[in-house]
């Protein structure tokens, strides 16, 4: 047996955490890590909306590709005013005056792919308390967290006791670690079907607004939104506003035959997994898009306005049912990063040729 399983029953903590070792997001104190099933795993620590963030990222197995950056200014706040990073950051009060050799430098921008440099600013601040800007005080990145972060990110990919952990790292060899999981392979996409003539969409869009049975929607038909695209030659997705709130729209999905008589069949959204901010795996459709280009259905849940928090999905329909090809999800909100940036916790792979017709 690899020493990497047999550590596990040692470390009674850190049992628990590998076996729950599927997609996750925990925060610890001022620092929230999120593992994707994949076993990617992202650390950062929050807020955001002071200016300052560092994050660390690492993939699973023996091409772990990691990275360590730290930030001033988010795609919210824009360019802040303010020196340089690497004359200005201060480590519990004191100057930090990394060896930055091996970094990428930029004004308000500090990164590093190189473990040797990763492994000495972790020698430096993991057992700290507080990044600093001389020139702005308020601008702090908390440490409280961001070992249990870490060593719960080691966990995950099966480096503890490791040369390869950055916590508790042991004399197993830097090589003897797990492979990553291997990834779910979407659905090869179906040809592009014919779009719908005039005559299709007006007889859809009217079946959708008055004889659908919504009966539990808030809506009333004449401020709800239809809309129509071809799924097949013989199928077509049919979406519709069913609740509104200041920035979600919750939709429901329809299956309908292009043609009178409408045959209908409501759409469910099943995630593989169970999300740590859900109780099962249904997904509510939330602002809901769908490309017949591509196939691919995407949802959007905003935790709030901005647009900094909140659920992104895409589905993959397989010519019966939507396949989940990727979920993201930031349960911060804190004006650091938007839904394109947002952690993910499921990801798969795609199949290049589409299926002939």
């Amino acid at each position: 047996m690899s020493y990497w399983m047999k550590s596990l029953h040692v470390l009674p903590f850190l049992y628990v955490a590998c076996a729950q070792a599927g997609p996750l997001q925990k925060a610890f104190s001022d620092w929230q890590i999120t593992c994707n099933n994949a076993a990617f795993c992202v650390a950062r620590s929050f807020p955001g909306d002071k200016g300052l963030v560092m994050t660390i990222s690492r993939h699973a197995g023996v091409d772990d590709r990691p990275l360590l950056r730290i930030d001033y200014g988010s795609a919210y706040s824009g360019e802040l005013p303010g020196g340089t990073l690497k004359e200005n950051l201060l480590l519990d009060q004191r100057r930090l005056t990394p060896d930055l050799k091996h970094w990428t430098v930029e004004p308000h921008h500090l990164a590093t792919s190189n473990p040797i440099a990763i492994d000495e600013f972790l020698a430096q601040t993991l057992d700290a308390s507080n990044l600093q800007l001389t020139f702005q005080p308020s601008a702090t990145v908390s440490l409280r967290g961001m070992k249990a972060a870490l060593l719960l990110m080691d966990d995950v990919q099966g480096r503890v006791n490791g040369a390869s952990a950055w916590v508790k790292r042991g004399t197993r060899a830097q090589w003897d670690v797990p492979p990553q999981p291997t990834l779910p392979t979407l659905p090869a996409p179906l040809p592009p079907a014919a779009p719908l003539t005039h005559d299709e969409a007006a007889g859809l869009i009217d079946y959708g607004t008055w004889r659908i049975n919504t009966d539990n929607c808030s809506l009333d038909p004449l401020r709800r939104q239809v809309s129509v695209a071809p799924l097949s030659d013989s199928k077509a997705l049919l979406l519709m506003s069913c609740e509104a709130g200041a920035y979600n729209v919750v939709d429901l999905a329809f299956e309908v035959s292009r043609a009178p008589p409408y045959m209908s069949r409501g759409v469910t959204l099943t995630l593989p997994f169970t999300p740590p901010s859900h109780s099962d795996t249904q997904l509510e459709l939330m602002n809901a898009d769908f490309d017949a280009s591509n196939g691919m259905l995407y949802t959007f849940s905003k935790g709030r306005g901005l647009g900094d928090c909140g659920v992104a999905t895409r589905w993959q329909y397989d010519g019966k049912t939507f396949v989940l090809a990727e979920y993201a999800e930031e349960k911060t909100c804190d004006a650091w990063h938007s839904s394109d940036d947002w952690p993910t916790l499921w990801v798969s792979q795609p199949q290049s040729a589409p299926l002939s017709r």
